[in-house]
């Protein structure tokens, strides 16, 4: 063994061993002397990968590769890189090249269907996780894939055939765990389901995930009492809001001052939901402060029960003890059958004209023609920076399923970056556009009094004209959030709402048709 050779094996050793500043330093060395080192430059890129810094890794494995072009492991690592810096082509190229060196290689084959999946290649993904199979069968990352495909494409009984056998080859695996447990959930199965992440948890008892996805599975379920109580602890344990005055147990005020706020992270909908409870904070004999985001202060200063409202950020006042928004339910003991349903609780303010100090009918500026027989409002976009807006959110061209039908006037009150979809000259949709009129929350509760019918997707304004006690139809995706629990039509939070799902996943062609037939008939009934 020459003393290169010999000091590249010391460095896989210390790397291997998991002393990674040493492996670098010694991988250095290697390259001091031998700056074109292939296995040196991949495997000091392979550290750098391994510590979160890609740019490295992908500079290191592309050097690896100059020196030795055929080096499989260096094209699928970079591929790796490549795909997880969002860039699908190139990682798709070196994983191209992998199997036309080695078209046996599985691994390949799984990393291969990843990217095309991602780049929504859905059918040839599939192909790809098949054959890693074929090549493989006791590969758990084939068949988990292949579940993740099938599932996407609706084939859920396959997928959770798959998921089973992934959890039989990695049977400690908590991921393997919730992947089933999500799948069964989703159809239904919520007993199974919630059994399997107890044992997951058994086994990872500080996965975040798996809890994350057991209470889930019990909210969705109507399990509202012990879904809550779960879900308190987990979420404000890793809350990273903190006070000096104690939490409130919910117990009497007796006088004290108590601040509602709304967690980091948490949406605007969440605050709308919860905002109910306030009027019940106040009957427990304490002064209420609320927090929150300023483009919910003037709507919440139509909710009885709050002292005072304090934009986030600003200086609190005084008070003696606090509770995030989010825990009201858990601390009133929430059920499906407790839920404070009393709509509404959100309204239209008056405007008042800031020259003279006229006030004005709500929505009067924004709705002063005269009225068709129906007047609906849309929302089609969810924030797109929820984890889940792909899913959530509705292509606008698919809204022309609806939006012609006769003795309908729709407008827009849609904000933010899916606004723009609509001032596409590819969409010739009959909509009037009163986004950019809407400031905040206020402006948007003043526009929903002057209509007759709220279309939306799953976000802030469902909430809102719900909390209006406005008739809303909120279009929800085929796994939808826990609130709007499973196979309902209604909601115990909304009384006004109707809820149009989708029949699989991905499906909002069915969706729209439904809307389109249930307009149809809202119609010709008046």
């Amino acid at each position: 063994m020459t003393i290169l050779s010999e000091l590249l094996t010391r460095a896989m050793q210390q790397h291997q061993a998991g002393h990674l500043p040493e492996a670098e330093r010694l991988y250095r060395d290697v390259l001091q002397q031998q700056p074109d080192q292939a296995n040196a430059l991949y495997l000091l890129g392979l550290l750098a990968h391994q510590v979160g810094n890609l740019a490295g890794a992908i500079a290191l494995y592309q050097q690896a590769l100059a020196a030795q072009p055929n080096y499989l492991e260096a094209h699928n690592n970079l591929g790796a890189a490549l795909q997880q810096q969002g860039d699908l082509t190139a990682a798709i190229a070196h994983y191209q090249t992998v199997l036309r060196l080695n078209p046996e290689n599985p691994n390949a084959n799984i990393n291969l269907g990843v990217a095309l999946q991602k780049q929504g290649s859905l059918e040839a993904a599939i192909a790809r996780y098949q054959k890693a199979i074929r090549l493989n069968s006791s590969l758990p990352e084939g068949h988990s894939n292949l579940g993740h495909a099938l599932k996407e494409r609706g084939d859920f009984e396959q997928a959770i055939a798959h998921y089973r056998t992934a959890l039989r080859l990695a049977p400690g695996d908590a991921e393997a765990h919730r992947n089933l447990a999500e799948a069964l959930e989703e159809q239904g199965w919520t007993d199974e389901a919630i059994a399997l992440l107890d044992h997951a948890i058994t086994l990872h008892p500080d996965n975040i995930q798996l809890q994350g996805s057991r209470l889930r599975a019990k909210l969705i379920a109507g399990d509202l009492r012990d879904g809550f109580a779960e879900y308190d602890p987990w979420r404000l344990a890793r809350s990273t809001r903190s006070f000096t005055q104690p939490t409130w147990d919910g117990s009497e005020l007796n006088g004290a001052s108590i601040l509602l706020y709304a967690e980091p992270g948490s949406g605007f909908g969440d605050a709308i939901q919860y905002i109910r409870y306030a009027p019940l904070v106040a009957q427990r004999g304490g002064r209420v402060i609320v927090e929150c985001e300023e483009p919910l202060l003037r709507l919440f200063e139509t909710v009885q029960g709050i002292d005072t409202l304090v934009s986030a950020g600003s200086l609190l006042p005084a008070f003696d003890v606090q509770a995030s928004v989010l825990s009201l339910p858990y601390l009133f003991t929430t059920t499906l059958e407790t839920v404070p349903a009393i709509v509404p609780y959100l309204y239209a303010a008056p405007k008042r004209d800031a020259e003279t100090g006229t006030l004005s009918a709500p929505g009067d500026a924004l709705h002063s023609q005269s009225r068709l027989p129906l007047q609906v409002g849309i929302v089609w976009g969810g924030d797109p920076n929820h984890l889940n807006d792909h899913e959530r959110s509705c292509p606008l061209e698919l809204v022309r399923i609806f939006c012609h039908t006769p003795g309908v006037t729709f407008y827009s009150l849609q904000k933010g970056p899916h606004s723009v979809e609509s001032l596409s000259e590819v969409h010739d949709l009959p909509i009037q556009h009163w986004g950019n009129r809407l400031n905040d929350f206020a402006d948007t509760a003043a526009a929903i009094a002057t209509l007759d019918l709220i279309i939306s997707v799953d976000t802030a304004v469902a909430h809102l004209a719900g909390a209006m006690a406005k008739p809303v139809w909120v279009l929800l995706s085929y796994a939808a959030d826990w609130r709007w629990l499973k196979q309902r039509q209604d909601s115990p939070w909304y009384p006004t709402a109707q809820l149009f799902r989708q029949p699989r996943p991905h499906d909002w062609t069915n969706v729209c048709a439904q809307v389109a037939q249930a307009l149809a008939h809202l119609v010709k009934s008046q």
